[in-house]
């Protein structure tokens, strides 16, 4: 399978500028190796392109120039984007957080460092539950809710392949061991997660909950394997065997692209005029923080996911 280059990946957008698919707001399969194969990059191993990533995120950080903006006509194409999209790049941030949880650092120093880190993807899931979420009511339950249910009629949260690594992480009930002392600012972030689902929750489903926070709460019972088969192909993902830089190109790939939707249309686009009040889950400071400082939030990620030398990490 060809898959882009690490170089077309790190390229800044020019004015007016959109790389992403054919055209804006279209979509790109990502590939997924099978889960319990580790993603995270090993320090250094990016060093030929370190230069175009730390450029990359700079630029990111100072903020990509907007394109056009979605008008009334194109929200149902820009709110199916952030639903794949957002996805996608919950599905890396998974594992990346499972990888991390995987270490086992021996000092308090080590276990500082991961929590930083843990808490960084954690805080990124937060905003693509946010990103993912924005849709407008009528959009999301006119087309994107009953898509799934086109696919087959039980489709749930709980067959995505890449959440059983980090459920308990999700849950909220025992901290992981291996962050220490570290675990407040962890475990803050993943309450801040569980909010932001019922917020989003309520805001979109009539008489439901989101289907990833049915996945939250469901038991860890045995899912047969077509069941993440179907997932998958809803969401556009294929498993194959990928080394880890592929998986942080395409993840950066869609960093920028989601970068360059916010910055053209913010998080609630103001052609989206049947928004409505928001619940006040989402309402609240942190939450509200959350979504202002996301696309800084998703080059904090695209930093501590390359591992670059000499970033102290």
């Amino acid at each position: 399978m060809s898959l882009v280059s690490i170089e077309s990946a790190m390229a800044a957008p020019g004015p007016g500028d959109w790389d992403f698919s054919d055209y804006p707001y279209g979509l790109e399969p990502l590939t997924l190796p099978n889960p319990g194969v580790a993603v995270s990059i090993a320090p250094g191993s990016v060093y030929g392109s370190a230069g175009d990533v730390r450029r990359l995120i700079a630029q990111g950080r100072s903020g990509f120039p907007a394109t056009k903006p979605a008008s009334a006509d194109d929200l149902e194409r820009l709110f199916w984007f952030r639903w794949i999209i957002g996805h996608h790049i919950s599905f890396v941030i998974w594992r990346l957080l499972a990888d991390a949880l995987s270490q086992a650092p021996e000092d308090e120093e080590g276990r500082k460092a991961l929590a930083g880190t843990v808490a960084t993807y954690v805080r990124a899931y937060c905003g693509m539950l946010l990103y993912t979420g924005s849709c407008t009511p009528s959009i999301y339950n006119a087309t994107i809710r009953p898509s799934m249910y086109r696919l087959h009629s039980t489709f749930s949260g709980t067959w995505a392949l890449d959440y059983p690594a980090v459920r308990s992480l999700f849950r909220g009930r025992k901290a992981p061991a291996v962050l220490g002392a570290q675990t407040g600012e962890v475990m803050r972030e993943v309450g801040m997660s569980n909010q932001i689902h019922l917020g989003v929750s309520s805001k979109l489903v009539e008489r439901g909950r989101s289907l990833l926070q049915q996945s939250i709460d469901a038991p860890d019972t045995h899912q047969p394997r077509r069941w993440g088969t179907v997932f998958d192909c809803y969401f556009l993902t294929v498993r194959a065997p990928v080394p880890p830089e592929q998986v942080l190109t395409q993840l950066m790939r869609r960093l920028k692209a989601t970068a360059i939707d916010l910055a053209t249309n913010g998080l609630y686009p103001e052609a989206g005029g049947d928004l409505g009040r928001l619940p006040e889950e989402l309402t609240r400071p942190a939450v509200v923080e959350c979504g202002r400082e996301l696309t800084g939030i998703l080059f904090d990620v695209a930093e501590r996911a390359a591992a670059l030398p000499g970033e102290g990490r």
